[in-house]
């Protein structure tokens, strides 16, 4: 039985890349989930809080670092094209890093007022490093993938999340707060990328003969979509998942965007990781198969009913039980983040089935029909977020209203994915119906059998 699972492994190369990135990713995700209710007694709500918004403003702003250019590093079908792209997102990345430091030191004071928080002042300045080593980080990750090197990036996520996690658990028996929870996660990517620079200098440095100014010009205009197109395609995704810690530490303080962030962070984030994982295995194969749409279809549909095999047992739990679930594992004070747990549960459903097929979007360069969707999805779902703020309405109903909102236009995203992949929509709905009924089944459990919740 294991030498016909080995040799079904083998025989299928996406299966066998997927799998290593799964496992990276599970061994990345399960140290800081272990770690979480030691961390959730050594930190407050509002160290949790002031995090958020520095990973925040770093994730909106890495988008643009490298215009997006790393997308391309795939494409081409020589490697003397692909160091060439490599190379001109190097250079993005640099000159963003660069004028990002310049802007902090000319209008600090300006950016903490506009961000609201006095206590983000001290950690602008690390700014520049922390979005080069996000955004460079990214260029490998793709450099790694079109060369089948997926062990190598299974490593690196679990050195990042190795470094974060025990650093935080240090800096926190020393009663650093914030500011050991923002060291530590600066510390993680910058040991991570260079992880993976090394072993990139060492492998491939012979590459960068073939690196010529007006090669990476041509290459430029060629993949000019990446830049017009992707990059805010990308940032109207980083706001929507990132704006809600903006307004939330506006309109309702620190504590409560604590709360809303340690949720993303044991629940969101590690779906995140995963389904960004599975989507370098699905990019790599499908690039393989683009020629002929048939085979990416069926390829597409194959990763969707796995996607869902994986996201919708765990999510539907935390959906009927995270309530209880979360003051139990984390302790009593983080009883409002169980009940946040619950509704996040359906949006993470949905971003996790979808984010990893997004790829498509790349692969038939139809990027300006993402962009297009993401912005009228952005618009309807920030006016909602800050209407409802501004209407003073509780928390708890602006984040269920933002998160369910999400949930519904990911479904309506995944549907276009499914028309440009070719795919029958009543093969889609067939999927998604098996996570419905597990998880109507589950909430007639907790309905007959009630769990206190103190």
């Amino acid at each position: 039985m294991i030498k016909r699972i080995r040799n079904y492994i083998n025989r299928s190369e996406f299966t066998k890349n997927t799998l290593t990135l799964f496992t990276g990713a599970t061994v990345a995700q399960i140290i800081p989930v272990l770690i979480s209710p030691v961390l959730s007694r050594l930190f407050t709500p509002a160290d949790f809080g002031l995090l958020a918004l520095y990973m925040s403003i770093a994730g909106i702003l890495a988008v643009f670092a490298s215009g997006r250019y790393e997308m391309a590093i795939m494409l081409p079908k020589k490697d003397e094209d692909a160091i060439n792209i490599f190379s001109l997102s190097l250079f993005f990345c640099i000159v963003i890093s660069i004028l990002i430091a310049v802007a902090v030191l000319i209008f600090n004071t300006q950016i903490t007022t506009l961000t609201g928080n006095k206590g983000i002042s001290f950690y602008l300045y690390f700014l520049p490093l922390t979005v080069f080593s996000l955004a460079f980080y990214k260029v490998l990750l793709y450099w790694f993938n079109r060369n089948n090197q997926f062990k190598k990036i299974a490593i690196s996520k679990v050195i990042n999340s190795s470094v974060n996690s025990f650093t935080s658990l240090i800096l926190g028996i020393f009663k650093k707060g914030s500011l050991g929870l923002i060291f530590s996660w600066i510390i993680g990517q910058l040991i991570s990328m260079i992880y993976l620079l090394v072993k990139m200098l060492r492998e491939n440095r012979a590459f960068f003969k073939y690196v010529r100014r007006p090669k990476m010009i041509a290459l430029a205009k060629r993949y000019k979509k990446f830049p017009l197109f992707d990059t805010w395609s990308e940032l109207l995704n980083v706001l929507a998942a990132e704006l809600p810690v903006i307004v939330l530490i506006r309109f309702f303080g620190e504590g409560i965007t604590g709360h809303y962030s340690f949720t993303y962070k044991v629940l969101l984030l590690p779906f995140s990781l995963l389904a960004f994982s599975i989507g370098q295995a699905y990019f790599k194969k499908a690039s393989e198969l683009k020629d002929s749409l048939p085979s990416v279809s069926n390829f597409t549909l194959s990763v969707l009913k796995k996607l869902v095999l994986i996201s919708f047992v765990p999510l539907s739990i935390v959906a009927v039980f995270g309530d209880f679930l979360f003051p139990f594992v984390f302790g009593i004070e983080w009883k409002e983040a169980g009940t946040y747990s619950k509704i996040f549960s359906l949006w993470v459903f949905a971003i996790f089935i979808t984010s990893p097929l997004t790829n498509i979007f790349a692969l038939f360069e139809r990027q300006r029909t993402n962009l297009i969707f993401n912005l009228i999805t952005f618009i309807i779902r920030t006016g909602l977020l800050i209407g409802l703020s501004l209407r003073n309405e509780d928390a708890l109903t602006v984040v269920f209203w933002y998160a369910f909102s999400g949930f519904i236009f990911r479904l309506i995203y995944l549907m276009i994915i499914a028309s440009i992949a070719r795919l029958e929509f009543i093969k889609v709905l067939k999927v998604l119906l098996k996570a419905v009924v597990f998880c109507l089944i589950l909430m007639g459990l907790r309905y007959l059998i009630p769990i206190p919740v103190h």
